[in-house]
């Protein structure tokens, strides 16, 4: 008889493990990342900030099991990310860092800016690490339409953002690059390391291999891509570049990002920052009540959350075609090549 119940009290324990824990409900899982962006707004509201929800997916376990769209918005529609792009650039370098094209995360700055004019001293102590946590010490916004002009028409403007004035030495501050020099740089960085325009270093390491066939890039006037904004994409493809973290990196039994990339941004990996913070590697990452999220967020609401205990992703695109309609007459009408789509 004892011997019964300890084969029972075994298949019970084996049993119990092998059951996986509870999913998270669709809806939950978009209530949370709302909360946590202060957007709990229906579709065809706006929210405090005055943006308008266009559409909204939640991917769990390879399907969309919640969705919403307004027209002109739909699944395999591109649609501008704004800052979104950023974490584009950070997965890029994470690529090249990968590949060998850059050293690691330490690897000075001016090692690729040898033609560089340097005017202060702080700057030789410039990293990849910098650029990437925001941490440079590059001003953080371009301070008027002027200066935006001057860096994107420039024919070199990954040189141009470099050698823009510091307002504090490398990892003295944290200031936030709206679209300025900071990010800018880093394009020239990689462009530089490959050897390659950064578009077509993405498209062969990174697009094609996942099948995201809806991306379109805005570039400066010598036709590198725009690092702060700029990138548009659909749904469908954002789903498929958060798989990638999902997957750890790993795509194909292919190892595209350095391993241990995605594994920093949570706190099993040594991320410890509770609160939501913009800290490392153009991520925004913190607690939400459906767990921790890795964000990639854009300016009116764009944003892919990626919950990855849940397994589970959630897009948000916010309506923005007044805003977006006058950022391309700036660019139209100043020379900087404009993105071609169709609205439908």
């Amino acid at each position: 008889m004892k011997k019964l119940f300890c084969v029972i009290l075994v298949l019970v324990m084996i049993t119990t493990l092998a059951v996986p824990a509870a999913a998270i409900a669709p809806q939950q899982a978009f209530d949370a990342v709302n909360r946590s962006l202060f957007v709990g707004a229906p579709i065809t509201d706006s929210y405090p900030g005055g943006n308008i929800m266009a559409s909204f997916w939640v991917w769990q376990d390879g399907e969309i099991v919640l969705y919403d769209y307004s027209r002109g918005y739909c699944f395999d529609t591109p649609q501008q990310t704004w800052s979104g792009t950023k974490a584009m650039l950070g997965v890029l370098t994470g690529i090249a860092i990968h590949q060998g094209y850059i050293e690691g995360e330490q690897q000075l700055v001016i090692d690729f800016f040898p033609d560089a004019v340097i005017r202060q001293e702080s700057k030789r102590d410039m990293t990849i690490h910098h650029l990437i946590t925001m941490t440079s010490g590059l001003p953080s916004r371009l301070w008027h339409l002027h200066a935006q002009r001057q860096l994107f028409v420039r024919n070199d403007a990954g040189l141009a953002a470099f050698q823009a004035p510091q307002i504090a030495a490398p990892g003295e501050e944290f200031h936030y690059c709206q679209g300025g020099p900071a990010t800018q740089a880093l394009v020239g960085v990689l462009e530089r390391a490959t050897g390659q325009n950064l578009y077509d270093f993405a498209r062969q390491h990174l697009f094609d291999p996942l099948g995201m066939d809806s991306i379109i890039w805005t570039r400066t006037q010598s036709g590198s891509p725009v690092g702060g904004f700029g990138l548009y994409i659909s749904p469908r493809d954002w789903f498929t570049f958060g798989q990638l973290h999902l997957q750890d990196g790993v795509w194909d039994e292919q190892r595209l990002l350095p391993y241990g990339w995605v594994a920093a941004l949570t706190p099993e990996g040594g991320y410890i920052d509770r609160d939501f913070a913009y800290r490392h590697r153009l991520y925004w990452v913190g607690d939400t009540d459906a767990g921790w999220q890795i964000r990639i967020s854009g300016m009116r609401g764009n944003h892919l959350s990626i919950l990855i205990e849940h397994n589970t992703m959630v897009v948000r695109i916010g309506h923005h075609m007044g805003y977006m309609h006058a950022v391309e007459w700036f660019f139209s009408e100043r020379g900087v090549m404009r993105p071609r789509f169709t609205w439908l």
